[in-house]
């Protein structure tokens, strides 16, 4: 018989993990497929119908701030080319020779 509590060394747990891949577009196209089929069959219930609106929602919400993103980006961009653009008339109005005043202010 073993003495057990005299060699007592603690062994490495073993953990396996398979991840798994999970398609989330692959996912919405098989619901929507789904979604279809009992339509055309006409076994849709209640449930199918509130399912595919909130996903539908969802969709618009994420489109509507992808969408709401790219415009402050553009927005942002026109503002900084305009006053670049505000910056240089005021040099070719005003003279070159007022670039060098302006810059040593800023500086």
């Amino acid at each position: 018989m073993k003495i057990k509590f005299l060699n007592k060394t603690t062994q490495p747990k073993q953990f396996r993990y398979t991840p798994m891949y999970y398609d989330e577009r692959k996912e919405r196209i098989e619901e929507k497929k789904e979604y279809y089929r009992k339509l055309d069959e006409g076994d849709e219930s209640d449930a199918d119908r509130v399912n595919a609106f909130r996903s539908n929602l969802r969709n618009e919400w994420t489109r509507t701030e992808v969408r709401q993103s790219h415009f402050r980006a553009s927005n942002l961009r026109i503002l900084l080319l305009i006053g670049i653009l505000l910056a240089l008339g005021y040099f070719i109005f005003n003279g070159v020779d007022e670039v060098d005043t302006v810059v040593h202010k800023l500086w």
